[in-house]
């Protein structure tokens, strides 16, 4: 596999050379009418630039309330500044200036990204540009450089919301972004609120941010070990480690170590948080977690490498603290991802999306070509054939989507038959569980654990739902192909507008009234990600959304809601020692509710990504009559025109710009392909 590093210098110099094609005045520019269609096409042609050159991993940071997420991210971008002080009674102290706002008490009052800019942010921008989205979807751009306080007044808990832009202060910010130059890793964190979050809505944008990651980073503080109030969050974070198809890495961080380097027992007090809460992974997920748990926690300090990089500015020796920091240690792990596979993923999705866009562009102007290179004898032959394909492709597309949509019910129903015996697997294995304990909170997570690991076998098993469907959804894509190559036909190179076959490897968003690819949401986003036709070799898409409910995988909507309810049910129980046979009936009955929400979801699930193929094939075929449609207008100009010298103009003109465009297309299908499948398998 080619590395990553390399990949990514590749892709740069060739999407640098698609703007300038797509911009080139007397190149495509001077032959496609759509010059508005085209400025556009070269503003996403900078856009994919960018994300090909900043964030080549997505790491979510979890924990609870306080543990640290916003300083450590600040720290590992490099933006977190050292400035000592004297307090009022003269004692020497240090404060820290972050990209986020941060402090002892609850911070981070919704999901906030900090993404790196790669070029997006030019010089006289700042260093660091925050955007907010407020209630309803609408996305602006706040200012940059902004003051500690202002940023806080977006994202904190605490923030002064007089401290926001006047037409600010009576909007609801649902999320935040900073963009920032010269970040020290080209990744993008996802800071999301705590496990205490009171706030429901953040569930929602939780799920988008865990389905996104590539890998989770679990923060805890070194001046206290982690307790049974963590055990929700980490058994969510289990469980979608387990049914993430390559298991998502989890790095574990001790963060703060400085602020317990008391000695205790004869250690630094932050050794024995540390020791303790490796024994508290083992002991909780110890038996089957070992990918799971990894290393164990990796003990750091952005203070003392922020101090670091203090004293080394005024020429000052700062190595050694800087090395006890553990914050390049921490980074290494993260590059190590990226070149384990995961910023392979993130190019090659990026030179799918550049291949498609160059490719529609470019397959105009070989129509063009075609038809300008027809003899004049020819044209009134092919006038009368592209009319008649033009009406057999407009008779035929409802025909299409109808058969693919019966044919999608019927292989949901074969792949949603194992959920039959769903209940009575789950209560062969559990019931004997519950009954041999009091369902405390230790008791209630190993049930948890082993459901959790139960069911992840169960759907995945040769005879699971995930297998099935699978199986299901891929011949349902070969049947979409077959339908198209009957009603398209194939490229022969006998005729105008040769058909292409159906490419699946990356779904252009739909943004007209009929029927929105978007309109399904997440599952989908992932679905259009990874791969419509291999659910379970890039993942498996409808356990992505998974978090509120560890103890089985409830994938979206409603069902997610509910699930949200029924985990609360647990928290009950803790507290009915008194009824503890009562308690276990309810958590066994528990499970029988259990299953009728995740069969309710995967059918959801597998409706969307079926009707997302199908939508697909939908697009695919209106593509191809607007080819028809163009091509069938040249013919008319020229044989209304008869002018055979500026055709023969035409082609001189447009021969070797087509040419460029080809080899454009086919240099961006090379790099994804030297970028592999595998790293599509792990991720």
């Amino acid at each position: 596999m080619m590395p990553v590093e390399e990949a990514r210098d590749e892709l740069k110099h060739l999407l640098t050379r698609c703007e300038r094609w797509l911009a080139d005045e007397d190149g495509a520019r001077a032959f496609l009418p759509e010059a508005e269609g085209l400025a556009d096409d070269v503003v996403r042609i900078e856009a994919l630039r960018t994300r090909a050159l900043s964030s080549m991993l997505n790491v979510a940071l979890l924990g609870r309330q306080s543990s640290g997420k916003s300083f450590l991210i600040s720290g590992l971008q490099g933006g977190l500044e050292y400035v000592p002080i004297t307090d009022e009674d003269g004692m020497a102290s240090a404060e820290y200036v972050g990209i986020l706002p941060s402090s002892a008490s609850p911070t981070t009052a919704c999901p906030c990204t900090v993404i790196p800019a790669g070029d997006e942010v030019a010089e006289g921008q700042g260093r660091a540009l925050l955007r907010a989205t407020f209630a309803g979807g609408a996305t602006e751009e706040v200012g940059s450089d902004l003051l500690p306080a202002v940023v806080a007044a977006y994202g904190a808990v605490d923030g002064v919301v007089t401290n926001r832009r006047r037409e600010h202060i009576n909007r609801r910010v649902e999320s935040i972004e900073v963009v920032i130059r010269d970040a020290r890793l080209p990744v993008k964190l996802f800071d999301l609120p705590g496990s205490e979050s009171p706030i429901a809505e953040h569930e929602v944008i939780m799920r988008e941010a865990w389905a996104k990651a590539d890998c989770f980073v679990y923060v805890s503080q070194a001046t206290s070990a982690l307790t049974a109030n963590e055990l929700q969050l980490i058994r969510d974070l289990y469980a979608h480690h387990m049914q993430s198809s390559g298991n998502k890495r989890v790095l574990w961080v001790l963060t703060g170590i400085d602020l317990a380097t008391q000695r205790e027992q004869g250690m630094a007090a932050w050794k024995s948080v540390l020791s303790t809460n490796n024994d508290y992974l083992r002991t909780h997920f110890g038996t089957r977690g070992g990918q799971f748990i990894g290393e164990g926690f990796l003990p750091v300090s952005a203070a003392w490498e922020a101090e670091a990089d203090f004293k080394a500015g005024r020429g000052e020796d700062g190595g050694t603290l800087a090395r006890l920091s553990g914050m390049e240690f921490l980074r290494e792990h993260l590059r190590g991802l990226m070149e384990s596979g995961a910023g392979h993923v993130h190019l090659r999705q990026v030179a799918d999306e550049a291949r498609w866009l160059m490719r529609r562009r470019q397959r105009r102007l070989s129509d063009m070509l075609d038809t300008h290179q027809l003899a004049v004898e020819d044209l009134e032959i092919q006038q009368a054939r592209l009319r008649e394909r033009i009406t057999g492709a407009e008779r035929s597309l409802d025909r299409i989507r109808s058969e693919l949509g019966r044919e999608l019910q019927r292989r949901i129903r074969t792949a949603r038959g194992p959920f039959g015996a769903l209940a009575d697997e789950l209560h062969e294995h559990l019931d004997a569980l519950i009954d041999g304990g009091n369902l405390s909170a230790e008791h209630a997570n190993e049930v948890d654990v082993r459901q959790v690991e139960l069911f992840s076998q169960w759907m995945t098993s040769p005879t699971g739902p995930a297998t099935l469907w699978q199986r299901e959804l891929t011949a349902l894509d070969a049947s979409a192909r077959q339908l198209l190559r009957a009603d398209l036909g194939v490229d022969t190179g006998s005729q105008l507008v040769t058909p292409e076959p159906l490419d699946t490897s990356y779904f252009p968003l739909r943004t007209d009234d009929r029927q929105p690819l978007t309109a399904y949401g997440m599952v989908q986003a992932a679905a259009s990600t990874l791969g419509v036709a291999s659910p379970i070799a890039a993942g498996a898409v409808w356990l992505t959304t998974t978090l509120s409910l560890a103890t089985i995988a409830v994938p979206a909507g409603a069902a997610v809601l509910a699930a949200i309810a029924i985990a609360k049910v647990t928290d009950l129980l803790k507290d009915r020692e008194s009824k503890v046979q009562k308690a276990r009936q309810e958590r066994k009955d528990m499970i029988d509710e259990q299953v009728k929400q995740v069969r309710g979801a995967f059918e959801d699930v597998t409706q969307a990504q079926g009707r997302l193929l199908i939508d697909t094939v939908d697009h695919h075929h209106l593509q191809h009559q607007t080819r028809l449609q163009a091509t069938l207008g040249q013919i008319m100009e020229r044989i209304n025109a008869e002018d055979t010298v500026r055709s023969r103009a035409v082609v001189d003109r447009l021969t070797p710009v087509n040419q460029a465009g080809q080899t454009l297309v086919t240099a961006l299908q090379d790099l994804r392909d030297a970028l592999g499948t595998e790293a599509l398998r792990g991720r």
